[in-house]
Parts: C-alpha cells; structure tokens; sequence
C-alpha cells in the first residue's frame, strides 16, 4: 500500500508507515492513498483541493445544507460608520491552519482592517457568524462512517495554535456525528477529520481535515482502516 502525502503532512504520514512494513510512502502524486497532497492518482481522495481552499469549502457546505457557521458577503460603508458595531464575526483567508489568519470582527473598521490584511496575516476573504458553541468536537469519518469521535480541550483557548487534548464525548453526540459525514460527502472526499462545534441541538460544521494531525492510537486505526479496504479492493479483482 502506497501513501502519497505533501510536505505538510509529512509528520502524520511517517506515523502511518510506522504501522508496518506493508506501508509505503511517495512524495510523489501516484499511490494508492493521497494523505495531503491537493491533487494525487489514487483510490481515495485523489482531489482534495476543496479542503485546501477554505472559502469553497464553506461555500460547498452552504450548497449542500451542511449545518455551519452562517456566512456573511460584507459591504463595507463609508469610513465614517467604521466604528459602528457588527457582528461578532470571523473573518477568514482562503488558505489558513490552527486558527492562523483568524480575525475577529467586532466593528466595521475591523472588517476593513482585515480585507486589507498585514504583512504577517493574510486578508480576510470571507466571514462568518461567530459561534460561542460549549464543545468542539473532532470526528474522523472514512468512507461514510464515524469511525471515531473525541472532544476537543484547547491548552490555552485563546490561542489554538497551542494545540488541544482529547477526550471521550460526554454529551449525546448523534447530530454531530451526521454532520460530519455530511461535510465529507459535500467537499467530494472518501475519508475525513471534521472539526464541529457543539451544542446539545445544535452544530455547526468547521472545516474538513483532508490529513489531520495523528496522535494516540489514530495512526494504528488510519493504518488498518486502509489496509482493509485495499485488501478488499485486491479480493474483487482477484475474484
């Protein structure tokens, strides 16, 4: 089994060849998984460039009625009504990770401060509602199933790019679940890490992860995840 991946998703990619001598990596764009990379020929997820652009990622969930932050198209008004309160909003780039690039949007100016971007943040492309949800939630889904769910414990909430721990669900988790296969139908992909925030009725959709960072046992169920289903695709040919 070959696993095709990028340099951004390297780390993740040599935890998965850890699992056995039967995995392969390539830096190239042929295999059999594609673990990063925007475009590779492989089984599954051969094109995962809706995932790499965040704005068309929103847009396709807003297409497909996946439950999500609501997405705002701003005009802004004369710099005299800059000061005026909207929001609270976010406003996002097109390419963006843990939290990079966020602004929070709080008056007109902020909207226009961050269409215009500075040298360490890039501008904001899009905005959505500002969601103050009680749980945030990761779940992995391959091939149409939840295969895993944990809830998400930032280090420090304020700057996400701490990193976060994880824990068992508490709360019913049934809704999130179905969101999340939702948002991986709706970006095209075969497998997915889905971030989602939480309530006890209600959710809202993130983004979708096309090569999440893997720690604890995730690689060892990545790993025989995809080893199952080539060894599956082998049997029918074999057959």
């Amino acid at each position: 089994m070959i696993i095709t991946y990028s340099g951004n998703s390297a780390p993740s990619a040599f935890r998965l060849a850890e699992q056995g001598d039967h995995i392969e990596l390539n830096r190239g764009s042929c295999g059999d998984i594609n673990w990063g990379r925007a475009w590779a020929d492989t089984r599954l997820n051969s094109d995962i460039s809706n995932t790499t652009n965040k704005r068309v990622m929103r847009q396709l969930f807003a297409e497909h009625n996946v439950p999500m932050p609501e997405l705002w198209d701003l005009a802004i008004p004369d710099r005299s009504l800059w000061g005026e309160e909207i929001g609270p909003l976010v406003g996002r780039p097109d390419r963006h990770t843990k939290g990079r690039g966020l602004w929070i949007i709080r008056t007109w100016g902020d909207a226009a401060h961050s269409l215009q971007g500075t040298r360490r943040k890039a501008a904001a492309t899009h905005f959505m509602e500002y969601i103050d949800a009680s749980r945030e939630y990761r779940v992995h889904v391959f091939r149409g199933k939840s295969v895993r769910i944990s809830e998400k414990a930032y280090v420090d909430p304020d700057d996400k790019r701490k990193g976060y721990t994880t824990a068992k669900p508490q709360h019913e988790v049934g809704h999130v679940r179905q969101a999340a296969k939702d948002a991986v139908v709706a970006v095209g992909l075969d497998f997915g890490a889905v971030d989602v925030l939480a309530d006890d009725d209600e959710c809202w959709v993130l983004e979708v992860n096309a090569a999440p960072g893997l720690g604890g046992t995730m690689p060892q169920l990545y790993a025989e995840l995809f080893t199952t289903y080539m060894e599956g695709i082998n049997d029918d040919t074999d057959s």
